[in-house]
């Protein structure tokens, strides 16, 4: 649906763009009859907060490719879009289909000025030409800089009469530039006494003004923020206002406030609350951050909270969101819990577009919540919810209780999170995630604890033609020291190995790997799958060949991208192996 208003969206603007039609009314005046050749669309690029489009006209018909911001492959020789129709190089842009196999192409050359329109959803930055007047088109032409991924340079001396564009470089502005300036895969950067009387709009780029900077246009991107901005100097502060909505067994009903402060165009730090009610725990949640940006070229920010939490360890197998919608319609809360109290610093990082890198410091005290199993569902009848930690079979539950209860918790935190995936189109590209945690928690760090504990994912989306992709993922958990119970791993069911009980094995090891055959039909939003799981799970031994690998097999119906039906039988044993019939919400492999 959000690609169809994107679409629609690029329609009314190229409507737009072409001259009012005359009217057949008289008029007691003479009509002015103007010489001039009026300028039409050559192309579009429009764009949301995740999606760009980029439409252009052949012979007074429109053609149009979707894709994902982070399905735009930038490499140094062009700009791919859509992956065989669409891209832009050092020519111009091309397109190829079976109508047109051998290509057609619009250059730079034809672009005699743009126009930049925005709505709440979408920011259209139209491409004009003037057909039938050469001289004219040629005058416009040469007050433009235009380039495919040269970075432009403005001295602070220069004054540009036209727009400043470039594809994929980076534009940097010194001087004066009297029309757009525009860089659709690269940044902007606005410098000291530099004036920009135009608009300012960058796709996936960051656009930043340095202090000083005068621009009497707009700021349009897609990356840092999303929509239309007027320049810092002419603006307000940019705040806004949250609320989300938690329901677990622990907690029961939990209404968050949130307040946010972010100039994404300044150096200014970043920093936000978030305060919630616990209303069956009787216990306020509470967050407070703050975020430095330290360096821009390679974002790079240095940042610390304080919060009041309800943590739980599960959080890389289902989210809070999916796991309210369980606990509200079927008595089902798939995590465990416990309180944390405590702050945090550290250090992010993001040296390539889908990169992260995080380090940090953490230090909490930790206390011990009981769950209340008789909470309201939907659909749950007079079923009660589980114990908190009820997979770990008495008496080590006390203990884990009292590891938990009144102790303190110092680590140092590092993960990496690279994410090159189209989780919207799955059949159209592929993609990989790779995921990687290390917590280390040590006497040194004021922790009551000393262990080591490992986590990496692996994810890949293989598309076997448009309507069939093979998914595939592979878990590995490790540990050294000793590791509390409450932090060691869950295995078996929902985000593991579906065959089994939620959480049927715990251990300080394990690995586990998923292959999904999925197909959809077409011209629906429904696919089927079919997948394989296999894992192991040790608890204080090692990994061998004495450890019972488990295994399941099942069948899945997707309704778009935001349920999955699925039906999982485990193969290690006949007796007590029934299928097990499972539901997911907001499902990412």
């Amino acid at each position: 649906m959000r690609r169809l208003i994107l679409i629609l969206t690029i329609m009314l603007a190229a409507l737009t763009a072409a001259p009012l039609a005359q009217t057949d009314q008289p008029t007691p005046y003479k009509e002015y009859q103007s010489t001039t050749t009026p300028m039409e669309p050559l192309f579009t690029v429009a764009f949301t907060r995740n999606d760009v489009a980029v439409t252009l006209w052949i012979d007074s018909t429109a053609y149009t490719a979707v894709a994902g911001h982070d399905d735009v492959k930038i490499n140094p020789e062009k700009v791919i879009v859509e992956r065989g129709r669409v891209w832009f190089d050092d020519e111009g842009l091309h397109y190829q289909d079976q109508q047109f196999p051998e290509g057609y192409t619009i250059p730079y050359t034809l672009i005699a000025d743009t126009r930049i329109d925005d709505n709440a959803d979408t920011v259209v930055v139209n491409f004009l030409t003037i057909r039938g007047d050469m001289d004219r088109l040629g005058r416009l032409r040469r007050g433009n800089e235009i380039t495919f991924d040269d970075p432009i340079t403005i001295e602070s001396k220069q004054f540009i009469r036209g727009l400043v564009m470039s594809v994929a470089g980076k534009v940097e502005v010194y001087g004066e530039v009297n029309k757009d300036v525009i860089s659709l895969f690269g940044d902007i950067y606005i410098g000291p006494g530099a004036t920009a009387r135009g608009d300012l709009a960058s796709v996936t780029g960051r656009i930043e003004l340095s202090d000083g900077a005068s621009v009497y246009g707009e700021l349009f991107s897609g990356s840092e923020y999303f929509g239309h901005r007027r320049p810092r100097f002419y603006r307000e502060e940019n705040f806004d206002l949250t609320t989300r909505f938690v329901y677990n067994r622990v907690d029961g009903a939990t209404p968050y406030l949130g307040l946010k402060f972010q100039d994404p165009d300044s150096v200014l730090p970043s920093a936000w609350v978030n305060a919630g009610y616990a209303f069956a725990s009787s216990r306020w949640r509470l967050e407070l951050g703050v975020e430095q940006p330290l360096y821009r070229t390679i974002p790079l920010a240095l940042g610390g909270s304080y919060y009041r939490r309800l943590a739980s360890e599960d959080d890389w197998i289902i989210t809070d969101d999916e796991n309210s919608i369980f606990t509200l319609l079927v008595t089902e809360d798939y995590k465990d819990y416990w309180e944390a109290e405590g702050a945090t610093l550290w250090l992010n990082s993001r040296p390539l577009a889908n990169l992260r890198l995080t380090a940090a410091y953490r230090y909490e005290e930790t206390n011990w919540r009981r769950a209340y199993r008789q909470l309201w569902s939907l659909i749950g009848g007079d079923d009660l919810f589980r114990r908190n930690y009820s997979f770990i079979p008495e008496p080590l539950r006390d203990a884990n209780i009292a590891e938990i209860d009144t102790s303190t918790n110092g680590s140092l935190n590092f993960s990496a999170d690279y994410d090159t995936r189209n989780e919207e189109e799955p059949f159209a590209y592929p993609g990989w995630r790779i995921t990687a945690d290390l917590e280390w928690s040590h006497p040194d760090f004021s922790s009551d604890f000393d262990y080591r504990r490992y986590l990496i994912q692996v994810r890949r989306h293989q598309p076997l033609h448009e309507h069939a992709c093979v998914l595939l993922r592979a878990a590995f958990g490790n540990s050294d020291g000793y590791l509390p119970l409450y932090k060691r791993f869950g295995f078996g069911g929902l985000g593991t190995v579906e065959g089994y009980k939620f959480k049927e094995y715990f251990g300080t090891r394990f690995w586990f790997a998923n292959a999904e055959y999925r197909f959809e039909f077409p011209k629906t939003d429904l696919a089927a799958s079919v997948f394989w799981d296999v894992g192991q799970i040790a608890n204080e031994t090692r990994l061998d060949s004495d450890i019972d690998v488990k295994n399941s097999i099942g069948a899945a119906v997707m309704i778009g991208n935001d349920i999955r039906i699925s039906l999982a039988k485990r193969l290690d044993r006949s007796e007590d192996a029934d299928p097990r019939f499972l539901v997911r919400f907001n499902y990412d492999f």
